[in-house]
């Protein structure tokens, strides 16, 4: 096989640049591919486990002091008393996240991070911290004993997911 590219016109020459770049491009596109799905199975999981938590299992009787605390200022009743329990209840859940190594500057950032089938209170995390988001950023925003139990439940759910709290 003899090929022979001296009758070649700039068109032609121009026109197989093009159809090697597309061929380069698709090959690239693979690539990325492939490798983003090599990623995606290695990528670090949250795991709900507290055998695989040692960070929590020394934290555990901090965790539960605090948490009692928090539960206290919810059982006054009072309105400030309510704001107080649900914000210091969002601060402490977003510690553990941190300590667990998921990333982000905010408590949401972290919890994009956590991918909904990883954790069951998911969705219930995500409301209370919409609830905490309201008192704080919403002047306007009234909070009730009913909403803060929404929010006080997300964050108990959580802890028992953890193993901090026993469900009873």
């Amino acid at each position: 096989m003899n090929l022979d590219f001296s009758n070649l016109t700039l068109p032609q020459i121009f026109e197989y640049i093009r159809i090697g770049i597309i061929i380069f491009d698709f090959l690239l596109v693979a690539a990325t591919i492939h490798i983003f799905m090599k990623a995606i199975k290695i990528r670090p999981r949250f795991r709900a486990d507290i055998n695989r938590a040692p960070v929590l299992t020394i934290r555990k009787e901090e965790l539960l002091e605090k948490w009692n605390a928090i539960m206290e200022k919810y059982t006054d009743g009072k309105p400030d008393n309510l704001k107080i329990a649900v914000i210091q209840g969002d601060a402490m859940i977003d510690g553990i996240l941190k300590n667990a190594g998921l990333k982000g500057e905010h408590m949401a950032d972290r919890l994009d991070n956590i991918e909904p089938g990883e954790l069951k209170s998911f969705e219930d995390l995500w409301r209370s911290h919409k609830i905490r988001n309201n008192i704080v950023h919403n002047e306007a925003f009234v909070l009730n004993k009913q909403i803060a139990e929404t929010a006080i439940k997300g964050y108990e759910k959580f802890l028992k997911e953890l193993g901090v709290l026993t469900s009873q």
